[in-house]
This record gives structure tokens, sequence and C-alpha cells, in this order.
């Protein structure tokens, strides 16, 4: 265990544990898992659990003479340490049951978790903090345009030959446009391409078949990032599979790895180099 597994804490001699899982996906704790957290917060911390904004548990005042025993309880439970210092936080990922989704991306945010963690003595070496979000519809929840690489699940929708049974269900609440892009005109649906954000959710609630989803797309962001210097990302470039859009992050990781500085992250890289990345779209 080294300084990139712990965070310092307010007292002497105790430390804030960032915990996660990825087996299940660490934003989905089972019960157990979520009991053994709060076991551990009652016997070696403060009694008090941190849900952080990367989808992790932190477990505040723990003894650090008390690391040994907590990390063999964490592990125990399917849980490890990490996530902090210079290392690829928690790939976040929005939940698979939300209704707008396009794309679920839990399994992606697993394969990347373990990839970035396959070998817990040596997770993947990065220049600087890295902050991944995958997000499945335009409404980005996870914040997928202020991190240092963010996916966008995207869909193409058309109006089909199926005539409008005038149902309402995709402009009126709850289930409508939620950007007031469809209207209903002489029984026709008009999409308002401007204010569409390309969620898809109307294909799934239109009935008669009148809009169908023709296709998907992902749209990568890389160089946004919160804190002190709050950056938004740039749109890298657009892929027509999650499968490619996983491919292009790996590439865009091993091209941080090997250009970036010690703790420079992908939106410093890009403004200190004036680089243009492959395919870059401004």
């Amino acid at each position: 265990m080294d300084a990139n597994d712990v965070t310092a804490g307010r007292a002497r001699g105790r430390v804030a544990l960032r915990v996660g899982s990825t087996g299940p996906y660490s934003s989905e704790l089972t019960a157990g898992q979520i009991g053994a957290i709060a076991d551990i917060a009652e016997r070696y911390g403060s009694g008090a659990v941190h849900v952080t904004p990367r989808q992790t548990m932190e477990i505040p005042h723990i003894d650090i003479a008390a690391l040994p025993d907590v990390t063999t309880l964490l592990a125990g439970h399917g849980l490890h340490i990490g996530y902090a210092g210079r290392r690829p936080r928690n790939v976040t990922a929005c939940s698979h049951w939300c209704l707008y989704n396009v794309a679920p991306m839990r399994d992606a945010a697993l394969q990347l978790n373990c990839l970035l963690n396959e070998n817990e003595n040596e997770k993947m070496p990065l220049p600087g903090k890295t902050n991944i979000s995958l997000s499945g519809c335009g409404f980005s929840c996870v914040r997928s345009r202020t991190s240092d690489v963010g996916v966008i699940a995207r869909s193409e929708i058309v109006i089909t030959d199926k005539k409008c049974k005038k149902c309402s269900l995709c402009v009126k609440e709850p289930l409508g446009c939620q950007v007031d892009a469809i209207t209903l005109a002489e029984g026709a649906v008009v999409i308002d391409r401007q204010k569409c954000v390309r969620c898809g959710f109307c294909s799934g609630v239109c009935r008669p078949g009148s809009i169908m989803m023709k296709s998907k797309s992902f749209d990568v962001f890389i160089g946004g990032n919160g804190g002190l210097k709050p950056r938004e990302a740039f749109l890298y470039r657009t892929v027509p599979s999650l499968r490619e859009a996983m491919e292009l992050i790996g590439s865009l990781l091993e091209g941080y790895r090997a250009h970036a500085r010690e703790g420079e992250r992908i939106g410093d890289l890009i403004e200190r180099a004036g680089m243009e990345w492959p395919g870059q779209k401004t």
C-alpha cells in the first residue's frame, strides 16, 4: 500500500480510505458489502461513511495502524482501497436501469475499472489524476463533459411512415420529451433537431412506431476537469460503437502516459503542448 491508496485525515495518525469494488461494478454494492463498510467505519473509524462524486465509498478517520486488518476485511467482501493521489479514479457510469439510456454503460465501466486495476499492486501508471465518465444519454448525469475522458451515447431518431395515433406519450409528462423537442401537428410528429439531445427515449414510448431509433453513436470528449480550474472537455471523436469508444479510450490513455509530465492532467497536456490529437474536433 502506498500514498496513492489513502488520503491524509484531519487528525494525526488517521487517514481516509476510498473503497471500491470491481465485482459487481462499484456503484452497485451488495448489501453485504455495505454492511462490511459500516462495520469497519464503526470499529476502526468515526462511524461515518461518505459517498464520493466518483461513486465510491470513503471511510474517514481510520487509524493507520489498523490498515492491514481493514484491507483484509475489505478484500474478504470483494472490496479494495484506492482511487487517491495520481492514480485513475473510479470509472463512473449512469445507472443501467435509467429510462433514458441509449446504451447502458455499466459493463463498459466495469471493463475499464478492471483494466485500470488489473493488478492491485501495480495499478495502471498514469501521469496524474484521471477521471473517466460514461453517460448513457445526453443528460450526462455523471459529468462526462467535465471529465478527463468522457463518453456520451447518442441516438439517431427518424420519423417513419407509420401513422401517429396522437397518444401524446412522447410530449407529455412523465414520459414525454424532457427538452420539448417534439410537437404533434395534424397527426404528424415533428422533431426540432436544434433542441433534440438524441437521448432516444421518444422511440421507446412510441407505441405505433412513428418514431424509431435508426442508429447509435458515441461521442468521446477529452480534456475536461473540475477543481480549482474547471474546464469543459472538447469533442474528440464520434464513433459508431461502444467497442470502438473503449478502444479509443485505451489509445488516449497510452498517448497521455507517453507525453504528459508527472502530475499533468490531460487538459493541461493539451494546453501546454498546443497539440491537436488525431481526429480532434473543435
